[in-house]
Order: structure tokens, then sequence, then C-alpha cells
């Protein structure tokens, strides 16, 4: 923190009034009295860019667990047939191989994200497995890291400001093309 603003002593009760209603009640300033001057302390442009990117980086984050946990990651394993790439259900599937490896079921019935009941057998649920996998691997290994770089190259609180966390497939392209346009800079 760095001193924003000084009121000399001595000074008027009106003064000490007006100084702290616009320098703590209107920006917002921590305002401390010592022997010499009532202070107004803030943060730096350093410090409040770091905090910005703190907590942009904490919602790439949310936004990501968000987007996988909400059944907004999809995987089509066949034509307008999706599944969610949930966490829960890469452990029902995982569950239903193991299932087929020990000869357990020769289909398992799921409902898809359209409310379409299919049935599936191993090879199906190994490949819808893989494609769930795939899914959250996506998120995690290319998605999260890019707007990590994204905040990591902003140079001020504005610009970590303008980074827009949309884990939707619609924003891929333009966020791959911002990161290397920030990279080339």
């Amino acid at each position: 923190m760095e001193i924003k603003a000084e009121l000399l002593k001595p000074y008027k009760e009106n003064e000490k009034r007006d100084f702290i209603i616009s320098q703590n009640h209107r920006l917002g300033y921590e305002v401390r009295e010592t022997e010499l001057a009532l202070q107004a302390w803030g943060y730096s442009q350093e410090e409040l860019l770091e905090q910005a990117k703190e907590s942009k980086k904490a919602e790439a984050l949310s936004k990501a667990n968000e987007y996988i946990n909400n059944g907004e990651a999809l995987f089509e394993f066949e034509e307008n047939k999706h599944i969610e790439a949930t966490d829960g259900n890469i452990g029902k599937f995982t569950a239903y191989l193991i299932g087929f490896e020990k000869e357990i079921y020769e289909t398992v019935r799921w409902n898809t994200k359209e409310d379409e009941n299919v049935e599936l057998n191993a090879e199906q649920v190994a490949y819808i497995l893989q494609g769930l996998a795939n899914v959250q691997s996506y998120v995690w290994t290319w998605k999260y890291p890019v707007f990590l770089k994204s905040i990591e190259f902003a140079k001020t609180v504005e610009e970590v400001e303008k980074i827009k966390i949309d884990y939707s497939k619609s924003r891929s392209s333009e966020i791959e093309k911002e990161v290397e346009n920030e990279i080339k800079d």
C-alpha cells in the first residue's frame, strides 16, 4: 500500500471530515492518523494488477469446474446424441466398463442429454468414456491454460477485466487468436 493523499496538521475538524469523506467514503482508501498528518492509504497499481489477476485466475478455475460439472461440456457420441462430460458420468461409464470386463453386462442403457434412451455395448461405452475424457482434457489442458496465459500477459487492470472467461466452443478460436496476438507482441 502507498500514501495516496495527505492532510497535514494542524487541520480543522471540518477539513478532517471532508478528507475522510473524499478519501475513504468516495475513493475507498484507508485513512490513518499519524502525529503529523491524516493519510489516505491505497493499493499501488502493481498491487491492484496482481489482485485483478488473482481474481481472474480464480474465475477461470471456477468457471471450468462449473462448465464441466453443470453438464455444459458435452461429448457427441452419435449424431445429435450427447453425453455430459461430468466427473459423475465418467465414473459411471468406468463402472460400466469394469462390468463389461467382468462379463456382468452385455449392454447398458443410458439417457442422453436429449432425453433419448440408448442401449450401449462394451465398445460404445469404451468409446464414450474416451470421448468424455477428451472433452475434460481439452478444458483442462488447453482452454484453462490459455486463459491463464491471457491473464499472465495482461499489463493493466483494464486488460485483465477485458478477458472474458467462457469455456463454450464458440469462444475457442477467439481465445486462441487473442493469446497468439499477445505472445507475438
